[in-house]
């Protein structure tokens, strides 16, 4: 008796190393499959040669008992588009991996896509086979590539970017002194973190209402669409002149237009839309701008700034920032005789602002308007401005502190609503005849803003 007290612990200790937990156990049921997250792993455009994100599947094991996958591994092996992470290891295989009960896994994938002789996205899909107990199971692997014309730190003469690929910005790219950069209409050009177009010679971008040309940010998943910051955007430098920016698409930037060409010719912003920059929409020194038929929205700082001087032309435009995540401390349109923080000042300065709309929702200033001096405002009128400090110098021939009722600012939609107060309240403009759509203006009651009514 005293032998078996004894021993007791030794075999209570060792029953306790023989008892294999449950969740432990692998089953051999050929009916104890794996879940997914999900079906399809997507993958949106990827400009070939260059390597997607990384995109992750999660695998699970809701079965009692545990389960041996005994291969994962990709349809296309080692020629796939795909590579596979599966527990810190690169592989198209992995075998015998045990996945315990009411466990789970990640699954790294990444694309990488060769170039083709194709100028349309083309599609390159595989697949992701699961065996385990002699059941296969698959998710899909499909991703959009897309050849493209790249572009790292280049100084280029007169050229022409056509629109036959789009065009990737993986740095600085100049334009010289003398030169012109033309871009054709229907164009893509896409930034990546830290590349700017400079200018320093002219810029002609060639976009029509039906054939608009795009600059945005590199990353195309859905989350980025609207995501500010990503490329540092368009720079008129000093040398520059005559530039002419027509039905352009500039988004996603740390600011959409940057201009500082002192003394040189006018630069023409028409039928434009410049939104989700993280700093300023546009802004100059000392510059002469023309800004025509452009919608302005949803931007870090100033939508325009006009500063330490300068002649500003704004016709039928909108201005506006709706449900803005950027918390902006300026107003939205600026025009100053000074640059802050520079001994620039008491610059000649001008503005004239006619048939515009410059809003903001009410989380936003109640004064979206700053001209210093007001002696700059050449003119002002048949606008919609939301303003406290000018309400009484520019309540003539100008709508104040009226909502403009556009369709769905929420969602960044700026069309006219049916009873919005610009519907019918701007002066005729000799040579503005359509919209940023392209749609004709009313010849006797055109409407304020970027946008004509359309009669529903």
């Amino acid at each position: 008796m005293r032998y078996f007290l004894a021993i007791l612990p030794l075999l209570l200790l060792l029953s306790m190393f023989s008892c294999e937990p449950k969740d432990e156990i692998v089953t051999t049921d050929p009916n104890a499959v794996l879940e997914f997250s999900g079906d399809t792993v997507l993958f949106d455009t990827i400009f070939v040669s260059r390597g997607s994100v990384t995109k992750r599947l999660k695998v699970y094991n809701r079965n009692k008992k545990a389960v041996r996958i005994s291969e994962i591994a990709l349809a296309g092996g080692g020629a796939s588009a795909y590579q596979l992470t599966v527990n810190g290891v690169q592989s198209p295989l992995v075998s015998n991996l045990d996945l315990r009960a009411g466990d789970s896994l990640y699954i790294l994938v990444k694309a990488n896509i060769n170039p083709t002789d194709a100028n349309l996205p083309f599609l390159e899909a595989d697949s992701i086979l699961f065996k385990t107990n002699g059941q296969q199971q698959n998710v899909k692997l499909v991703a959009y590539g897309q050849n493209a014309y790249f572009h790292r730190k280049e100084s280029v003469g007169t050229t022409v970017w056509k629109n036959d690929k789009p065009h990737v910005l993986l740095d600085t790219v100049l334009v010289q002194e003398g030169a012109t950069l033309t871009i054709e209409k229907g164009t893509h050009i896409y930034g990546s973190t830290k590349s700017v177009l400079l200018v320093n010679g002219r810029l002609l971008v060639e976009g029509t209402p039906e054939e608009r040309v795009t600059f945005s940010g590199y990353r195309r998943e859905k989350e980025y669409l609207t995501a500010p910051g990503q490329w540092e955007g368009i720079r008129i430098l000093v040398k520059s002149a005559s530039n002419s920016i027509k039905y352009a698409d500039i988004k996603n930037t740390q600011y959409g237009l940057r201009i500082g060409n002192p003394g040189n010719s006018s630069t023409l912003v028409e039928g434009c839309a410049i939104q989700y920059a993280f700093l300023d929409g546009i802004v100059a020194f000392t510059s002469n701008v023309k800004v025509v038929n452009t919608l302005i929205h949803n931007c870090g700082q100033y939508g325009f700034g006009g500063l330490g001087g300068g002649n500003y032309e704004i016709l039928y435009s909108t201005i506006v920032s709706y449900k803005n995540p950027l918390l902006r401390e300026t107003p939205l349109l600026a025009i100053a005789d000074f640059i802050p923080g520079t001994e620039i000042k008491d610059k000649p300065t001008s503005l004239r602002l006619v048939n515009s709309i410059v809003y903001s929702d009410g989380y936003s200033s109640d004064n979206e308007i700053l001209i210093t001096p007001l002696s700059a405002a050449v003119e002002v009128s048949n606008n919609i401005l939301r303003t406290q400090v000018y309400r009484d110098q520019l309540n003539k021939n100008n709508k104040l502190n009226i909502e403009p009722k556009f369709k769905a600012p929420d969602k960044a939609d700026f069309k006219l609503d049916t009873l919005s107060p610009a519907s019918g309240a701007a002066k005729l403009l000799p040579g503005v005849l359509q919209d940023i759509t392209g749609k004709t203006r009313s010849a006797n009651t055109p409407d304020v803003g970027a946008f004509e009514r359309l009669i529903d």
